[in-house]
């Protein structure tokens, strides 16, 4: 009596085990066959889908031995809701003496929803010569279940929403806002830097010995055959380039009554032979004056002697 309430108990847990496994396999694994008709079973996997999925429908031909199935008249478009993909044949082989058996394979997509039937299949049976012997019109019954994948009382497209800008927080755009300030202070510290350097080594430079030997290259010109006419024009860029940075006036781009009434202020010495010299430039630059050789080398030598007694110019500033 025991050994039978323990059979029984095992039976029943594993007819329970079995029903379990049976009916929790998911639904696009399971396979959905159809009975057989006149020699032909069909057989789809899987059994629900999605819209715009796909499934494999399998035909299986049984037939005679010297015949020859073909699959002919597969069309979808009699159900709009089936996309025909891919048709091919998998196999052919003798499964019994004096019968073979072949093998199709279609690959169907699917659109719509619900419960959808399978389109009408056409197998053709030819024997040995291509003549037809006979056709099966299988129209399956095997359903198949579509999935919709929004809700089906939407009627229109839903207005597309524009995209958002990112928002990003403001701790994240400080360090980056620090950081220029900081090369920006840096770039300014930098030219100060620089611009005092060069104004220090511009003030270390004496102006009387720079026009000194201008002048000396001007002379070696004007014997290797300068005209006199621009020996005086550069004569006057050289003595006006000496006056306003050795006593700081506005000299290079000042009329000659300017200078004069600036040096006057000053007290330069030797006031009336720099006015000489710059009236003289004036006349053969504006009014046509052509000096010869010998006038020229004395306004050089002039301008050299006048240019060597200058004095500095805190001490023309402190005798006026």
């Amino acid at each position: 009596m025991n050994a039978r309430c323990e059979w029984f108990r095992t039976g029943a847990c594993r007819l329970i085990l079995f029903l379990l496994f049976a009916f929790a396999l998911p639904a696009p694994l399971r396979a959905v066959e159809g009975p057989l008709y006149q020699g032909v079973r069909v057989t789809v996997v899987p059994d629900t889908v999605l819209v715009g999925d796909r499934i494999r429908c399998i035909i299986r031909v049984q037939h005679g031995e010297r015949e020859v199935a073909s699959l002919e008249g597969v069309d979808p478009a009699s159900k709009p809701q089936f996309e025909l993909i891919s048709l091919q044949r998998a196999s052919s082989l003798l499964s019994t003496p004096g019968s073979g058996r072949e093998r199709f394979e279609l690959d169907l997509a699917l659109f719509g929803s619900g419960r959808q039937l399978l389109p009408p299949l056409t197998v053709v049976l030819r024997d040995s010569e291509g003549r037809i012997s006979r056709k099966v019109v299988y129209s399956a019954t095997i359903p198949v279940f579509v999935k919709a994948l929004t809700d089906s009382s939407m009627r229109e497209l839903r207005p597309i929403k524009p995209p958002e800008k990112p928002s990003i927080p403001f701790f994240l755009i400080l360090p980056f806002i620090l950081l220029l300030f900081g090369i920006a202070v840096v770039v300014l510290v930098l030219l100060f830097l620089v611009k005092r350097a060069v104004r220090k080594s511009a003030e270390t430079v004496d102006p009387g010995q720079v026009a000194r030997r201008k002048l000396r290259k001007l002379g070696s010109r004007l014997s290797a055959g300068m005209p006199p006419p621009e020996c005086y024009e550069e004569l006057s860029n050289i003595m006006r380039s000496f006056l306003e940075n050795h006593y700081r006036i506005r000299a290079l781009e000042a009329v000659t009554q300017e200078i004069e009434r600036d040096l006057k202020k000053l007290g330069v010495a030797g006031f009336e032979s720099i006015m000489s010299l710059l009236k003289q430039a004036d006349l053969v630059k504006f009014a046509g004056r052509r000096p010869d050789l010998e006038e020229s080398r004395n306004s050089l030598q002039k301008a050299e002697e006048v240019i060597r007694s200058a004095r500095p110019a805190e001490d023309s500033g402190s005798g006026v």
